[in-house]
């Protein structure tokens, strides 16, 4: 997200705000998604979830929570 403001020295610094941490999430498997997903879904499914748990230490919900 591209956040603009008023500045009074010219040219402005342009803030980003990362808000991806906001909206993504786990992904969450049953033992029946196990079964019927096929090899590379799976293995982008973990990378998604091991790109989660690098970018956003703060979504991690571990099993006893």
């Amino acid at each position: 997200m591209l956040t603009a403001s008023c500045a009074k020295n010219l040219p402005a610094k342009p803030e980003v705000t990362d808000t991806a941490c906001d909206w993504v999430s786990i992904i969450y498997l049953t033992e029946h998604d196990i079964a019927v997903l096929d090899k590379q879904t799976k293995r982008d499914i973990l990378a998604h979830n091991r790109s989660v748990q690098r970018n956003c230490p703060n979504k991690i919900i571990t099993a006893s929570q």
